[in-house]
């Protein structure tokens, strides 16, 4: 993967606005055609965690991998190789999101393993591993490259179930998104790194087209096939940054991603502390679920109400924006990207538990694991 090293960025124009364009053209085409789909591809509006109207195409993610094989021809011979190595390890994780999206009948734990083995098939196709997180005793297991290997794999796959975990309302994830990826191409430009900066622009280029029309009044959404392919491209960057750059730690990687991450750990511990509950099901006490009790009612109070949606969207972009502000002061140290990681863990669990307090209280039904 050496050859990558001359990717210019000055070069990423057309390639950007091919993925835009691309997404956005399909994702209209999707939008127009739901009545001919919508029977397998509508997300439909009762459950603990619908907050939607009306049914809606939950196969956004299926534009963004038509964009992300759209793109591919339109990139310099330097990008192209390893674009098309991380097209082909993120299908399977794709395939899975997009077999519980239209059929509904996919477990949780299926489609974790299968993202992550998708992180797996990424490090022996690229030779790329996480072997170093600068915790002891971890960093020696991890020069054992069978366990490097499995690490990243597991890394990976969480960090694209993280991105469904905050799929939650107009925007949320999308926004999310692209603040990570612009996150991460500034440390990439910062270090001089321009094939992670060019990965990251053109990934945010393929968000933004399927952004239009999920933000803010929610025509598409990313279902769990979108949500687990653009988690495992911000994962991709997760693993390449910290592996190409010496000066950067796995926790500025760890730190970018802080948000999804955080809130995953804290709800597989929420869930595993609830008598009767599993971490395979879902409930309505994510924290963008609260900020939409909490902050949406009191910012949207005699406006239309199917506004507190995408407000609920905006609010809780602040999470991956004080994060981002962490990674501007400290993406060069890594004792300070840890730091930074736990106070932002901090922060969460402070906003989390006055949320939580004066939220208003909503019954908990059980539902199907998914």
């Amino acid at each position: 993967m050496d050859g990558f090293e001359g990717t210019a960025i000055s070069g990423l124009t057309l390639p950007a606005l091919v993925g835009f364009v691309v997404c956005l053209a399909c994702c209209l085409g999707i939008v127009a055609t739901d009545r001919w789909h919508g029977r397998f591809s509508h997300d439909g509006v009762h459950g603990v965690q619908k907050f939607h109207k009306h049914p809606v195409p939950r196969i956004g993610g299926v534009a963004i991998v038509l964009a992300y094989l759209a793109v591919w021809p339109v990139l310099g011979p330097d990008l192209r190789e390893i674009w098309g190595v991380i097209g082909l390890a993120g299908l399977p994780a794709f395939a899975a999101g997009l077999a519980e999206d239209m059929t509904k009948r996919v477990g949780i734990r299926a489609r974790l393993l299968t993202t992550m083995a998708a992180g797996v098939l990424f490090a022996l196709l690229t030779g790329y591993v996480m072997d170093d997180v600068d915790l002891p005793g971890v960093d020696w297991l991890l020069s054992f490259h069978l366990v490097a290997l499995l690490f990243t794999g597991f890394a990976m796959g969480g960090v694209a179930n993280a991105i469904n975990i905050i799929d939650g309302f107009n925007g949320l994830a999308a926004g999310a998104l692209l603040i990570m990826l612009a996150t991460f191409a500034f440390v990439a430009y910062q270090v001089g790194d321009t094939l992670v900066a060019s990965l990251a622009v053109v990934y945010a280029a393929l968000v933004l087209g399927f952004f239009v029309l999920n933000f803010p009044f929610g025509r598409i959404f990313l279902g769990d096939g979108g949500a687990y392919f653009c988690g495992f491209l911000l994962a991709s960057l997760g693993v390449l940054l910290p592996a190409r750059n010496a000066e950067i730690s796995a926790w500025c990687a760890i730190l970018i991603c802080g948000y999804p991450v955080i809130e995953t750990l804290a709800s597989m511990r929420r869930k595993a502390r609830r008598e009767g509950h599993s971490i395979g099901l879902p409930d309505r006490v994510h924290f963008h679920m609260l900020a939409h009790r909490y902050f949406a009612r009191r910012i949207v109070r005699r406006g239309p109400v199917h506004l507190r949606n995408p407000a609920t969207a905006v609010v809780t972009w602040a999470m991956p924006l004080i994060t981002a502000g962490f990674v501007v002061l400290s993406y060069d140290s890594t004792v300070l990207s840890a730091i930074f990681f736990f106070v932002t863990a901090g922060i969460y669990g402070l906003v989390y538990r006055i949320m939580s307090l004066n939220a208003p209280r909503l019954s908990l039904r059980r539902p199907r694991p998914s």
